[in-house]
């Protein structure tokens, strides 16, 4: 149906560019019609069938740019991988996917046969600390008076030194894993242990349930804080020279193709992989986005140079081989109005716009049509209007 559309469009439009009406007063703009085998008209009719639309030229800043595709990610240091440092029994997850936690709430209780000796090894080591202790300071006095062998005071001494620093890795151990060490001293051992958030952020995967067993190896859940998201783009080796730190970046995101982001180069880097022929490029966000999530894929460009230019929408232009055309408003009169095919010179291409790089500022001045140009070239071509 849509084919049988275009071909009656276009079998009008080719009658109107062939002929010129019998009735009816011949002004200026019809005798320039007549006589210029670049024009073309349309009565109100026709442009409403078409969709013909015009606007005026217009300078936009247009750019060069240099294709950058790459993802939005977060620092390593605002992500982090929740795992126990032991191998325990999972009784409780307070959290699910997408909760917000603070930096120390608990995510996951658990409990731990080993936790439970851990406890109870610093508790003896703590008992016989004491001792070793007392028998190192007395041995110590010994040998100052020569009472005791210098061979009895260093094994005291060094008993004493293991002890202690057997003391103070089970303490470590145990703070890592939440225990109270004060309490713990006072002969509370607890079966239970809680596994806290090292981060503040969102809960962005969690790979454990209750009941589980995990070792100290298995990640349980992970947490991004999305308050400091960059963007990583990978640039080919030939673009690289172009490419400096502080240029702008332009990006949309598939979800989001019509609202343009922008960004930052902040570091570009030195190395080329050998795979893909590619430099990784980091930039920073201008502006945060709550939509913005890490490992999301964007469409991005880096700026290279921003001229201001006088531009047409990119589906003004008409192409025929090499060369570019585009059409203009040149007149109405009482049977309709009057386009006129015009060859130009396109420069860059640039989010849907096209440079016009023709001298002088007199075309500039004219109504360009930005909608249903190729219907007017289709009607032009199938009259004869240009010679290929």
């Amino acid at each position: 149906m849509k084919t049988h559309k275009i071909l009656l469009v276009t079998t009008l439009l080719t009658l109107q560019a062939a002929c010129s009406p019998d009735s009816g007063p011949e002004n200026e703009t019809t005798r320039a019609e007549k006589s210029d085998p670049n024009t073309v008209r349309l009565t109100e009719k026709q442009e409403a069938i078409t969709g013909v639309k015009c606007e005026m030229f217009s300078k936009r800043p247009l750019a060069n740019l240099i294709k950058a595709p790459g993802f939005i990610d977060s620092p390593p240091q605002y992500k982090a991988t929740i795992n126990p440092y032991i191998t325990i029994f999972v009784k409780k997850v307070h959290v699910i996917v997408g909760d917000r936690v603070s930096k120390g709430d608990v995510v996951v209780t658990a409990s731990s046969p080993e936790y439970v000796s851990l406890q109870q090894e610093y508790l003896q080591t703590l008992s016989s600390l004491n001792t070793l202790e007392s028998d190192f300071e007395r041995k110590a006095s010994l040998n100052q008076e020569n009472i005791s062998s210098r061979r009895e005071f260093e094994a005291a001494r060094a008993a004493f030194q293991t002890a202690s620093a057997r003391k103070a890795a089970l303490q470590s151990n145990l703070q890592l894993m939440g225990a109270d060490i004060a309490r713990l001293e006072e002969g509370e051992i607890h079966s239970e242990m809680y596994i806290r958030s090292p981060i503040s952020g969102k809960i962005s995967a969690l790979q454990t349930s209750v009941g589980q067993h995990s070792a100290p190896h298995e990640v349980l859940m992970e947490v991004i804080n999305s308050e400091h998201l960059h963007l990583e783009m990978k640039v080919l080796e030939q673009d690289v020279p172009g490419v400096k730190e502080g240029q702008p970046v332009i990006f949309t995101l598939p979800d989001f193709e019509k609202q343009l982001f922008r960004g930052e180069i902040y570091r570009v880097g030195n190395t080329i992989d050998p795979k893909g022929r590619f430099v990784q490029v980091h930039a920073h966000l201008e502006n945060e986005n709550e939509g913005f999530l890490p490992g999301m894929f964007i469409n991005s460009h880096i700026v290279t140079q921003q001229d201001s230019v006088w531009t047409v929408p990119a589906e003004a232009i008409v192409r025929e081989g090499s060369d570019t055309f585009l059409f203009v408003l040149r007149g109405i009169n009482g049977n309709g109005r009057i386009y006129q095919r015009k060859q130009v010179r396109t420069g860059i291409e640039t989010m849907g716009y096209t440079a016009i790089l023709n001298p002088g500022d007199s075309l500039y001045q004219d109504s360009v049509v930005v909608s249903g140009a190729y219907y007017l070239s289709n009607a032009l071509n199938e009259a004869g209007g240009h010679d290929h």
